[in-house]
């Protein structure tokens, strides 16, 4: 999708709303959660004619949620713009939103056991996805730009909000008004200097400039993944110790005095389900029928990716890809049926002990229960 305001709704038996660029997905209402999907959905309209954005819109919602006696957590979701790039998401119970950022990186947003989870997620961003379980995928030639539909979820772009500049400061009384030079051709003007992540203009008037040494950490790098030990590239990527090249530019590391410091984690690799999904690995993922409803979720040491089958082979809490240092493994946590392991190139399965890490190579594949997989992949080889 290009950066319109509009939405795709993804198939399923709920509710799908859209006004400007506020959004919800809700499930279908009944006799008795119908007055809950009434008021949040007056919420969307109100917020968005009064031309809010997506905290005002989070907060509406919260306080309709908050409301609700007893029960179990209402399936909904709701999502708007924060200030110039970024998100503000909220996801109750068997929802879920994935948000993915113009780096690349993506983040995901799941309903607790407890109570709907709010996070705002820093820009910028580039595309949204909020689902109810069960959800089909986006039919690319259905629009929503605004009203109320049948749905499972929808996707749609993230536009950039131009900012707002303050109006210039008047000149002083003693003092005649400066002539502003003419701008330069593009040929007198050249190639501008990079911009850092923090958007500050690299030699802006007021900012030291500051000497980056090739095997420090760049000060001005995003925050990442938990702090680990690793070394730079001289282009200054993070990387695994052992790397012998970047995993990212591919420059040798070999001849290079690397001096090993901590710092960010950057994904290890990505999670290819064999839906079609792909879930990158910042942190620990508990695959599962029900794994939002897992203690390592709950407590927030891991996120939770859900699997099933029709034949209902997957177990509740399945199995942990738990990520340590540089290192990627699963861990079948006592399910029914079992986790298995093709190793690259191998022709078998082998079945897993439980509660026992077996570190996964680039191009594992895993199966969950009697036939779901997924295969983990990594330019991260050392």
């Amino acid at each position: 999708m290009t950066g319109g305001a509009f939405a795709r709704p993804l198939p399923g038996d709920g509710l799908v709303a859209q006004e400007g660029e506020l959004s919800l997905v809700c499930a279908a209402p009944d006799a008795v959660t119908a007055p809950l999907v009434d008021a949040l959905l007056a919420a969307l309209r109100e917020v968005a004619e009064a031309g809010g954005d997506g905290p005002e819109l989070v907060r509406r919602a919260a306080r309709v949620l908050a409301a609700r006696r007893g029960g179990r957590p209402a399936a909904c979701a709701v999502a708007g713009p924060s200030g110039a790039s970024g998100l503000a998401v909220l996801v109750s119970g068997e929802a879920a939103a994935r948000v993915m950022l113009a780096d690349g990186r993506e983040m995901r947003v799941g309903g607790g056991p407890h109570g709907p989870s709010e996070r705002t997620v820093e820009g910028p961003v580039a595309s949204l996805e909020l689902a109810l379980g069960g959800a089909g995928r986006a039919e690319p030639r259905l629009r929503l730009a605004s009203g109320v539909v049948r749905g499972g979820g929808l996707r749609r772009a993230v536009r950039r909000r131009a900012a707002s500049a303050p109006p210039p400061a008047p000149p002083p009384a003693d003092r005649p008004m400066a002539v502003a030079p003419a701008p330069a051709t593009a040929v007198e003007r050249g190639p501008l200097p990079p911009t850092p992540v923090d958007g500050t203009p690299a030699g802006a008037e007021g900012a030291p400039e500051e000497k980056v040494s090739l095997i420090r950490r760049h000060p001005k790098r995003r925050p990442g993944g938990p702090r680990v030990l690793g070394v730079n590239c001289k282009n200054e990527h993070f990387n695994d110790p052992r790397a012998h090249y970047c995993a990212v530019c591919g420059i040798s590391m070999l001849q290079l005095t690397l001096s090993p410091f901590h710092g960010p984690r950057p994904p290890l690799g990505v999670l290819l389900l064999d839906d079609g999904q792909a879930v990158p690995l910042e942190d620990d993922q508990l695959v599962g029928r029900r794994p939002e409803r897992a203690p390592e979720v709950a407590e927030g040491r891991a996120h939770p990716l859900r699997m099933t089958d029709a034949e209902e082979s997957i177990s509740r809490r399945h199995v942990l890809v738990r990520l340590r240092e540089w290192q990627v493994a699963v861990v079948d946590l006592g399910s029914a049926n079992g986790t298995a392991v093709r190793a690259p190139g191998a022709a078998e399965f082998v079945r897993l002990p439980p509660d026992t890490p077996v570190e996964l190579a680039p191009g594992a594949t895993v199966r969950v229960g009697l036939a779901r997989t997924f295969r983990f992949e990594s330019n991260r080889n050392v």
